[in-house]
């Protein structure tokens, strides 16, 4: 072989050696993406440009972060949820007289059963209050921790190690030493601190503490995607908290979100979606019947914040949504896409991170084609700047079609919110993106009701003043440097 190179006027250096080995792993990796995006066309073929523009760093993250091959992850979760359903089913038994609903037509869904178990049915007699950032939210779920007498059960995506995050630590260790039953779930990724000795005094107070999903550097399947996206908190079985807001400092200065907190029979399904997620991260079944059908006890004599809202009309039909890459195609996606379909008058969406797929798109079209209102309120600031010019790649088109876009000026929009006509709202940790609609395990909350869809539109509207309208003839005369910018980030939004 030497002699060989010797007999050539071109001597590769090890440099040239190491890139016609990364091109020749490429070309083993063409399959895997065919394979893996096979029925999105546009993902594979930006993968693929990717892979061979930069092979190096193509082959990491597909074979880091690209791949969704889900089949052990997907079996071992199925597995666990088997085994929780079968559970559930008996605790489901003894709860009598559930006033189940409908909701506005769009949900229930008639869905395969490997979907069906993920999108709970709607329930009437529910009681919904919007909390209005953290200002509102973290009082109410900490006046909620205090008066907990059997249990709390709380999962977040992110809980930093900062001065909000160690109240809330300490909190529950209080309750912990004073026999409630503690547990805190939270993502691996999301909340690294989480594992270390950041939750000892937790621990050492009799709390049990989980992560979801850890990484695992050195297998054929490491865990980088498929993250628990998901901020529930469930207290005692009476009232229930679900949104966008995770435990941190940033939310109480630097980020604008809401939440909702929900009292009725919704708050069984939200413990079902813990009770769920609790055993797959950590091996503990916890389908048992005192954590279920507590809503059916009233109002607690020792509960301040039950009593506030015991004058306020149940309302409220509610039903979530637990989608996931577990599930072979996403509920939650499609049940958005039917409700802006069904939308006769408006439809305004709040979201952070804006990657919408084709039928997103065709949905708020059409919309506009029908004399609906669509409004979309967008970040000007944003924690993630790809995806944000990856988001102002869909402006002009969707501008042209008629629908109004905004950028919220003060602070980082993180609220998950859609309002359509005057009765239904959709509150949860998802965003319209492609990266929740395929990677992350999202829980949301479709409500029908009048009472929060018009709470709802006086925030959305309040924030519309302090943001900035886009319009047509801005995005005609941006400068060409960021034309490119925003067509390359477009490019690579099928990666996102």
């Amino acid at each position: 072989m030497a002699e060989f190179f010797q007999t050539l006027s071109w001597s590769p250096s090890w440099w040239d050696l190491l890139l016609v080995v990364s091109y020749a792993f490429v070309l083993i990796s063409v399959p895997s993406v065919l394979v893996a995006r096979e029925g999105n066309p546009y993902s594979a073929l930006a993968w693929i440009l990717a892979l061979f523009a930069m092979p190096a760093v193509g082959l990491f993250f597909w074979w880091a972060f690209g791949r969704r091959h889900l089949a052990r992850k997907r079996r071992r979760r199925r597995k666990a949820s088997a085994h929780v359903w079968r559970s559930l089913a008996h605790v489901r038994d003894g709860i009598d007289d559930v006033p189940y609903a409908s909701l506005a037509g769009v949900l229930p869904l008639k869905l395969p059963k490997e979907e069906a178990s993920w999108v709970f049915p709607p329930t009437a007699s529910n009681r919904v209050e919007l909390l209005n950032d953290a200002a509102e939210f973290y009082p109410a779920v900490e006046a909620a921790i205090r008066d907990a007498r059997d249990h709390v059960h709380l999962l977040f995506y992110i809980w930093n190690d900062d001065a909000t995050g160690a109240r809330f630590r300490d909190l529950l260790a209080e309750k912990a030493k004073a026999g409630v039953d503690v547990r805190v779930l939270c993502d691996a990724f999301g909340s690294p601190r989480v594992r270390g000795a950041f939750m000892d005094p937790l621990r050492a107070a009799g709390g049990k503490v989980s992560v979801f999903l850890p990484p695992k550097y050195f297998t054929r399947s490491p865990a980088f995607n498929f993250r628990n996206h998901r901020k529930i908190v469930v207290v005692d079985g009476h009232v229930g908290f679900i949104g966008g807001l995770n435990v941190g400092d940033e939310y109480t200065r630097d980020w604008r979100d809401v939440a909702i907190s929900v009292r009725g029979p919704a708050v069984d399904q939200l413990q079902e979606v813990f009770v769920d997620d609790w055993f797959f991260a950590s091996g503990e079944d916890i389908t048992h019947k005192r954590f279920f059908g507590k809503w059916r006890d009233g109002v607690s004599d020792g509960n301040e914040s039950d009593r506030e809202n015991a004058s306020h009309a149940a309302d409220a039909t509610c039903a979530i949504v637990a989608s996931g890459p577990h599930t072979m195609n996403n509920s939650l996606h499609d049940a958005l896409f039917i409700s802006l379909t069904r939308a006769q008058k408006r439809v305004y969406i709040t979201t952070p991170y804006f990657i919408p797929d084709q039928a997103i798109v065709t949905a708020l079209r059409t919309a506009v084609y029908r004399g609906v209102d669509v409004r979309v309120l967008l970040p000007a600031k944003t924690d993630a700047p790809l995806v944000r010019l990856a988001a102002r790649s869909y402006y002009s088109g969707l501008l042209h079609a008629g629908v109004r876009l905004y950028e919220y000026q003060p602070a980082i929009l993180h609220v998950k919110s859609l309002l359509i006509d005057d009765d239904i709202s959709v509150v949860g940790s998802a965003n319209i993106d492609l990266r929740s609609f395929k990677l992350n395990f999202e829980a949301t909350c479709f409500v029908e009701s009048r009472t929060l869809a018009a709470r709802l539109a006086e925030v959305f509207q309040r924030d519309l003043r302090t943001s900035r309208e886009v319009t047509l003839k801005e995005m005609a005369n941006r400068g060409r440097w960021t034309k490119i910018t925003e067509a390359a980030a477009h490019l690579f939004s099928p990666m996102m």
